[in-house]
C-alpha cells in the first residue's frame, strides 16, 4: 500500500467525517460512505489500567509498523474536558513525532461522558479509518478497569497491557479483563519483579481465563521507553492477524460485532419511541395519579399500561 491511504481522499476529509460522527451529524457511517463491507484494516485494541504506558507503547509500536511498510491510524480515547467536551490530551501532543508522517493518522476522541473506556462515536470512527484504507487501526482505550470490556465491540485483536508491581494481575482478574485479551503485554519489563509477575500471569491465564483460541494467550514483554520487545510484539500481532483471517475468526468476530450493533441500535430506537409514547400518554398520567393515591402499586400500574400498549401495537 502507498503511504497515502486510498478511499477517503485526504487526511482532512477523514478528520472532517470523524468530527461529524462525534457531533452526531452522521448516524449511518456505512451508508454515508456507500460501503457494504470492511476495507480490510486489522483493528487492534490496546487496553489496560492507567499508568501502564499504553500511549508510549502505541507510539513505538506504530513506528515499528511503519518500518514494516504498513500505514497506521491511531484512535486515542481520552478523558473529556469538563469545559469543552473534547479530549483532554491532544492527538498531536501525545505523538508529535509522527505528525509529519503521511502514513500515520492520529485522532484523539473524548469519552464525552461514556463510562466504557471508549468514546460513544468510536465504533463509527473505526469504520471511517477502515474505509480510508489504513492497514492498521489502533484503538487505545482510556484505561478505566472492568468497563474496558467494550473494546471487544471494535477490535479484531485485543492486547491487554500490564505492569509488574502494580497489582495488575489481581485487579484484572477481578475486573474480567483477563477474559478478553487475545494477548498480554507486560510493559516496563525491566523491573526486577518481572519474572515472577510473568509467571503469576501465565498461571492466572491457564487457570482462570476464558479465551477464544485453543492455545493460551501469549505474553509479550516490552520496555516501551527503550523499544525493547516491541518488534517481537508486532510479530505476534501479525501472526494473530494471519491466523485469524485463515481460520475465519476475524470474520466471525466482526459478524458478532455487527449483530451487537444492530441490537444496540434497535434498543436505542425502541427506548426513544417508548419515552415519547410515555410522555404523551394520558392513560399513564391517570395510572400515575392512582399510584400516588395508594390505589395501585407501581408494578400493577406498569403491567396495566404495558398491556394496554401491547393491545394498541397489535
Amino acid at each position: 500500500m502507498s503511504d497515502t491511504p486510498v478511499g477517503l481522499s485526504s487526511e482532512r476529509e477523514i478528520a472532517r467525517l470523524i468530527s461529524k460522527v462525534e457531533r452526531g451529524e452522521v448516524t449511518d457511517v456505512a451508508g454515508e460512505l456507500a460501503l457494504g463491507t470492511s476495507a480490510g484494516a486489522h483493528v487492534i485494541g490496546i487496553t489496560g489500567s492507567p499508568g501502564s504506558g499504553k500511549s508510549t507503547l502505541v507510539d513505538v509500536l506504530a513506528r515499528q509498523m511503519r518500518a514494516d511498510g504498513r500505514t497506521v491510524a491511531i484512535l486515542a480515547i481520552d478523558p473529556s474536558s469538563h469545559l469543552t467536551g473534547g479530549a483532554v490530551l491532544g492527538d498531536r501532543v501525545r505523538m508529535s513525532s509522527h505528525s509529519q508522517d503521511p502514513g500515520i493518522f492520529i485522532r484523539s476522541m473524548g469519552t464525552r461522558g461514556s463510562t466504557t473506556g471508549l468514546a460513544r462515536a468510536s465504533r463509527d470512527a473505526v469504520k471511517v479509518l477502515d474505509a480510508a484504507g489504513y492497514d492498521i487501526v489502533i484503538v487505545e482505550t482510556v484505561g478505566v478497569g472492568q468497563v474496558e470490556l467494550d473494546v471487544l465491540t471494535v477490535a479484531d485483536t485485543v492486547a491487554v497491557v500490564l505492569v509488574p508491581g502494580l497489582g495488575d494481575t489481581m485487579q484484572m482478574n477481578k475486573a474480567g479483563i483477563m477474559e478478553i485479551g487475545d494477548l498480554f503485554v507486560v510493559n516496563m519489563a525491566d523491573r526486577p519483579e518481572t519474572s515472577r509477575f510473568v509467571r503469576d500471569l501465565k498461571q492466572a491465564l491457564a487457570v482462570g481465563a476464558r479465551h477464544s483460541h485453543a492455545d493460551m494467550p501469549p505474553v509479550c514483554c516490552t520496555v516501551a521507553l527503550t523499544g525493547d520487545g516491541v518488534a517481537e510484539l508486532w510479530a505476534t500481532l501479525r501472526e494473530f492477524d494471519e491466523r485469524d483471517q485463515a481460520s475465519g475468526r476475524r470474520q466471525a468476530r466482526r459478524q458478532e460485532q455487527q449483530s451487537r450493533e444492530l441490537t444496540r441500535r434497535i434498543e436505542n430506537q425502541v427506548m426513544a419511541m417508548l419515552h415519547q409514547t410515555m410522555n404523551s400518554s394520558p392513560r399513564l398520567d391517570r395510572l400515575r395519579q392512582r399510584v400516588w393515591a395508594g390505589e395501585m402499586t407501581p408494578r400493577a400500574a406498569a403491567d396495566e399500561w404495558l398491556a394496554d400498549l401491547k393491545v394498541h401495537m397489535d
